[in-house]
C-alpha cells in the first residue's frame, strides 16, 4: 500500500512539473514572440528594401535623390476597382510621418499638386514631402482621371474602403522601411473631409491587424460639408474626436462650412487636442488652402505637432490584406516647376483671396476630364 501512495505522489508530482514548465515555455514564447516574417521567410528588418518592389523596378535606381520624385500608379481597392494615385516617398525614410490628402467632390487630386500661396510656388504634396512627410494621395472613384460616373448610393460604403485600401498600400511601405504608419495623418477637403471622417469612424479604419490600436493620430478637415458622402459631419465628428486629434477650417463667409463646424463645435472643443478656426474669407476648400493667408501654414503645424513630432518608434507589421498597384511611373521635379508655380500662384498681388479665386478658376480647366497628373 506505501508503495502505490509513494508511486501516485510521484506521479503526481511528475505531471505538475511537466505542466508547469510546458506553460512556462508557451508564455516565454508569446511574450518573447517570433520574429514577423515576409512570404521569403526573412524577419522583416533584414528584408532588402526593393525586394518584389513595383516601384523600385519603375524607377530602376533612376529616380534621384528623395524628395525630389513621386510615383503615379493605378491602386486596385478591395473590389478590384482601379484607382489613380500618387505616391511621394519621404526624404528620411524608416520614422517619417505620412499624410494621406483627399480631395473635394469632382475634383481630383491635381489639386494638391498645384501652388500654395504661402508655399512659393509649391503644391500641398511637395511642400509636406519637402518636410520629410510621406503623402499618398487619389482620386476617389468616379472622379478625376478614374473612369468618370454617377456614383450609385450604395457605393459610399465601397469609398470608404477605398480609404482603407490606401492605408494598406503605406502599410507596405511601412514594412520596407519608408515611414512610419504609426505617425499617420489624413486631411480632407470638402466633402472628402466629410468621407475620412467616415472613414475615421469605423472600427477597423487605419488598423493592422485585430486587436491593435487604429494608427490615425490626426485628421484636418478643410471646409467639411453639413453632410457630404452621405455623411452628416455632426453624427460622425463628435465620436471621432473623442480618440483622433480632430482640426476643423472653414471660412467664415462659405455658410455652409462655416455653420456644419460650428454645429460641432463644443462637441470638439471638450478635448485639448482638437481644434475648430474659422477664417476671415469667402473661399472654400482647396481654394482655402492656396489661397487664405494663415491657413496652408495651420495645417502644416497642426499636423507637425499631432504626428511628426510624435513619439511612435518604428516596428515591423503583419499586413493581411495586401493591395495590388500597376501602371507605375516615376515624375521627377523639373528646375523651372517652382518658378512657375509661385507665378501661378499669384494672380495679382494687389487682388484680395476671392478676386485670386476667381482669377485661379478663370485659368483652370473647364472639363475636370482634361487635368491629368505628370
Amino acid at each position: 500500500m506505501r508503495r502505490l501512495l509513494a508511486s501516485r505522489r510521484f506521479w503526481t508530482v511528475l505531471i505538475t512539473l511537466s505542466t508547469t514548465l510546458g506553460v512556462a515555455a508557451q508564455e516565454a514564447r508569446r511574450k518573447g514572440g517570433r520574429p514577423l516574417r515576409n512570404q521569403g521567410g526573412e524577419p522583416l528588418k533584414k528584408v532588402q528594401p526593393q525586394g518584389g518592389d513595383p516601384l523600385a523596378r519603375a524607377d530602376a535606381g533612376k529616380a534621384g535623390a528623395p524628395g525630389t520624385y513621386h510615383y503615379t500608379f493605378k491602386l486596385r481597392s478591395f473590389d478590384g476597382t482601379p484607382l489613380a494615385a500618387s505616391y511621394y516617398p519621404a526624404k528620411v525614410g524608416v520614422n517619417a510621418p505620412v499624410v494621406i490628402l483627399i480631395h473635394e467632390r469632382q475634383r481630383s487630386r491635381k489639386d494638391f499638386e498645384d501652388p500654395v500661396l504661402e508655399f512659393k510656388g509649391r503644391g500641398l504634396a511637395e511642400h509636406l514631402q519637402d518636410e520629410s512627410y510621406a503623402v499618398f494621395t487619389m482620386d476617389l472613384r468616379g472622379q478625376g482621371q478614374n473612369p468618370r460616373r454617377a456614383l450609385a448610393a450604395d457605393e459610399r460604403d465601397a469609398m470608404a474602403d477605398d480609404l482603407q485600401a490606401a492605408y494598406q498600400f503605406l502599410l507596405d511601405r511601412h514594412n520596407r522601411g519608408e515611414l512610419n504608419v504609426g505617425k499617420l495623418g489624413v486631411v480632407g477637403v470638402g466633402e472628402g473631409g466629410n468621407l475620412a471622417a467616415a472613414w475615421a469612424h469605423q472600427p477597423g479604419a487605419a488598423v493592422s491587424t485585430e486587436g491593435r490600436a487604429g494608427d490615425l493620430a490626426a485628421l484636418v478637415l478643410v471646409s467639411p460639408q453639413p453632410e457630404g458622402s452621405g455623411y452628416a459631419l455632426t453624427r460622425i465628428a463628435p465620436p471621432v474626436a473623442l480618440r483622433v486629434p480632430l482640426f476643423l477650417m472653414a471660412g467664415a463667409k462659405d455658410a455652409a462650412s462655416k455653420d456644419a463646424v460650428e454645429a460641432v463645435r463644443k462637441d470638439l472643443e471638450r478635448g485639448r487636442f482638437n481644434k475648430v478656426e474659422i477664417f476671415p474669407s469667402p473661399l472654400h476648400g482647396y481654394k482655402l488652402l492656396r489661397l487664405e493667408p494663415g491657413a496652408a501654414e495651420a495645417l502644416v503645424k497642426y499636423l507637425e505637432a499631432h504626428i511628426k513630432l510624435r513619439a511612435n518608434e518604428w516596428e515591423p507589421r503583419y499586413n493581411q490584406i495586401p493591395v495590388a498597384f500597376t501602371d507605375v511611373q516615376t515624375v521627377r521635379r523639373q528646375a523651372g516647376d517652382r518658378k512657375a508655380g509661385e507665378k501661378k500662384a499669384q494672380p495679382d498681388a494687389k487682388a484680395k483671396p476671392a478676386e485670386k479665386a476667381k482669377a485661379d478658376e478663370k485659368k483652370a480647366p473647364a472639363d475636370p476630364k482634361s487635368e491629368k497628373s505628370e
